[in-house]
């Protein structure tokens, strides 16, 4: 019986000792966690403040929605128009009928100059816009609409790039008029004849 006393003693002392080694374990972590969330949440609150994280999401948003919008150049403008049945006509021609949102004519209307404006509108999906300015190309062999051009809504860095391209497209196209250049994915390519 004494053995078994001296047993339990043992394991006493020794579930004790655990428990104690348990706690100092248990403590160290907390601590650490502590530590660590102090330095997550001072990291996390300057990279990503709220204001940055809503600057990004409106960056997102303007983009989309710049997606959505195609730009005509090249149309008449004239008193009292309804630029909304013009764009309908253009787009008719190229066997596409769109439900057109917010169509109007953008640039400051100067008067006494024949300055012809832009007409920018917006559609329900880029797919719609894809399928515009593929076919626009299909306008210069239309009699009436030789001059107008259908381009996709540039910011001001995109419209600064595609200028310096289609000034050096011109410059090929002068150097080699038997070429035949054209602008793809951002870049001049020439047509294997």
């Amino acid at each position: 019986m004494s053995d078994q006393r001296t047993v339990i003693e043992l394991q006493e002392k020794l579930i004790n000792k655990k428990e104690r080694e348990l706690g100092s374990v248990s403590k160290t972590v907390e601590t650490e966690l502590r530590s660590y969330s102090l330095v997550l949440q001072q990291s996390c609150s300057t990279t990503l403040s709220s204001t940055k994280i809503a600057t990004a999401v409106e960056k997102f948003a303007k983009e989309e929605d710049r997606t959505k919008k195609v730009v005509v150049f090249g149309v008449d403008e004239e008193a009292g128009e309804c630029v909304t049945t013009k764009v309908s006509t253009i787009l008719e021609q190229l066997e596409e009928k769109p439900r057109i949102m917010g169509c109007r004519r953008i640039g400051q209307r100067v008067t006494g100059e024949s300055k012809k404006r832009p007409i920018i509108f917006s559609v329900k999906s880029t797919d719609i816009v894809y399928q515009i300015l593929k076919k626009a190309k299909r306008l210069k062999d239309i009699e009436d609409f030789k001059t107008v051009y259908i381009s996709p809504n540039r910011t001001l860095d995109e419209r600064i790039s595609r200028q310096k391209l289609v000034n050096e497209l011109k410059e090929r196209r002068l150097g080699d008029p038997t070429g035949h250049y054209f602008i793809r994915k951002g870049e001049i390519v020439k047509a294997d004849n």
